[in-house]
């Protein structure tokens, strides 16, 4: 719960009113934007990253520990634990993203959400927790020590949330490779779409966003369900 919460709570409050006092104004899609209003769309969308990321630690340490065969021996068939897996990745991303959400509303209530837009980010953050979730678990599948794995996972995490729109625009300013980073990464699209939903309104990129966040999804789950039915129980 610190990992989910804790954590996005301590940017949003700490790197939010800090960097406010540094970066008062600035222009973002033309229009003059607070520091803390455009971090806290960010925060909200980095939920459905952090979700997934913990929906792939859990086959891990089911397979770790025996619990992923005791299940299968049960009569609880694959589908039903992936399902599961899914579901408590999704569940965790909109919960968390609802928390961070009425806090951002104490911080900065200028926010522009309407029944149209919060369907976007509602759909932002459930695909996107099973983006994620279906990434995470292509690796814990794939690698065979748990020290591979921490490493990978952390390396993921941090290149992830920061190479993102999350903490900052990205702008011709930027260099080359971190906006190159910037564009291919799933969470730039994720973030992008929870912030027009909330400051911004819904506009065309939005839409675009929306559609390849999905495809990314249908893909990446495609390549977790084939990798995960071959799963062995243990490690």
């Amino acid at each position: 719960m610190f990992f989910m919460l804790g954590i996005p709570a301590f940017y949003l409050l700490v790197m939010g009113l800090m960097l406010q006092v540094i970066i008062p104004n600035f222009t973002y899609n033309g229009v003059s934007t607070s520091y803390i209003t455009f971090l806290a769309p960010g925060i909200v969308g980095m939920q459905a990253f952090t979700a997934g990321s913990i929906g792939g630690s859990m086959l891990w340490a089911d397979r770790r520990w025996g619990m992923f065969e005791q299940l299968l021996v049960g009569p609880f068939r694959r589908s039903d634990y992936l399902m599961g897996i899914m579901l408590v990745a999704v569940f965790f991303s909109l919960a968390g993203s609802a928390i961070m959400l009425v806090l951002a509303y104490f911080i900065s209530p200028y926010f522009n959400i309407t029944v149209f837009s919060s369907l976007f980010m509602v759909f932002s953050l459930i695909v996107g927790a099973i983006l994620f979730t279906s990434m995470f678990l292509i690796i814990s599948v794939l690698v065979r020590s748990m020290q591979a794995y921490n490493t990978i996972t952390i390396l993921l995490f941090f290149l992830i949330d920061f190479a993102s729109t999350a903490f900052y625009p990205i702008s011709s300013s930027t260099p080359i490779a971190l906006r190159w980073i910037s564009s291919v990464n799933p969470l730039t699209l994720i973030v992008n779409i929870v912030r027009d939903s909330m400051v911004y309104g819904v506009s065309g990129t939005t839409y675009i966003s929306s559609l390849v966040v999905l495809l990314v999804t249908m893909v990446l789950f495609v390549v977790s369900l084939k990798l995960y039915r071959n799963v062995r129980t243990g490690i």
